[in-house]
């Protein structure tokens, strides 16, 4: 008996659609008018023939547990970048917070592991108390107390910075002329997270 299989070439696995900025055809004619007050900002791009790089982060504490909260993440990267600064060529970072990291030129190297350490904000300005005896020369007795501050407890957290992916930076002005390319929804990514950054160090 003669098995037979199928006929043809398999076919190939369909790519996923590109997603890109959907463009306005016209406007609303149905619901209700309001106000909306936004920020503009302007924004130049004077390099077009570099390229801006994504990294992937991962920051954990030193037990290996996931540091998730975006504010803590924030202080540990800021920290890293003041602290390392020549290990990572100078390079000024756009962060999201969590696992995104955006350079204007590469790192030194494509994998980076840092040990960070940072005082602990929860443990400054505690104060304990001490009971202090009386002594012999007619000094306070025990039931004055002497202030003493605590030392500031410290923190160490673990970073990894590893290389994603590369992307012109053409692609960010061709975004602020409103055109659309393959690389624009990456290209508003990195404007996003940049121009967020730079309001909140105002």
């Amino acid at each position: 008996m003669e098995s037979h299989g199928d006929e043809g070439e398999p076919s190939a696995m369909a790519k996923p659609p590109k997603k890109l900025p959907m463009s306005r055809k016209g406007f609303g004619t149905r619901g209700q008018s309001i106000q909306l007050l936004t920020n503009h900002f302007r924004v130049s791009v004077r390099r077009m023939d570099g390229h801006f790089y994504h990294y992937h982060v991962e920051v954990k504490y030193e037990d290996g547990g996931p540091v998730e909260a975006k504010g803590v993440c924030r202080r540990v990267v800021d920290k890293l970048q003041e602290t390392y600064a020549s290990e990572l060529a100078g390079r000024e970072f756009a962060y999201n917070g969590e696992k995104g990291l955006f350079t204007a030129g590469a790192l030194l190297q494509t994998k980076h592991q840092f040990v960070v350490v940072m005082e602990d904000a929860s443990s400054s300005g505690r104060t304990t108390t001490r009971r202090s005896s009386g002594g012999d020369d007619g000094s306070p007795g025990g039931s004055d107390r002497k202030r003493m501050k605590r030392p500031m407890a410290v923190k160490k957290f673990m970073v990894e910075i590893s290389f994603a992916a590369k992307d012109p930076m053409s692609a960010i002005a061709e975004v602020l002329r409103g055109q659309e390319t393959e690389n624009s929804m990456e290209a508003l990514r990195v404007l996003d997270i940049t121009l967020r950054q730079h309001s909140a160090k105002q």
